[in-house]
């Protein structure tokens, strides 16, 4: 019986670990995106696929 509680405290815990460490991730890679587009906005380019888009458009 204590065995099946510890073994169930154990899986929460690894469980609640592989949550916090995917909600970091996701949230440093929305963070790297955010600085990216700021990055490109100080460049004055505010869309890196604009002119592919621009070219598309006038060749279409």
């Amino acid at each position: 019986m204590e065995f099946a509680i510890v073994l169930g405290l154990v899986v929460l815990v690894f469980l609640a670990a592989g949550v916090v460490v995917t909600w970091e991730d996701r949230r440093a890679a929305r963070r790297k995106a955010h600085q990216r587009a700021a990055a490109l906005a100080r460049l004055g380019e505010v869309d890196p696929l604009a002119p592919r888009r621009l070219a598309d458009r006038l060749d279409g």
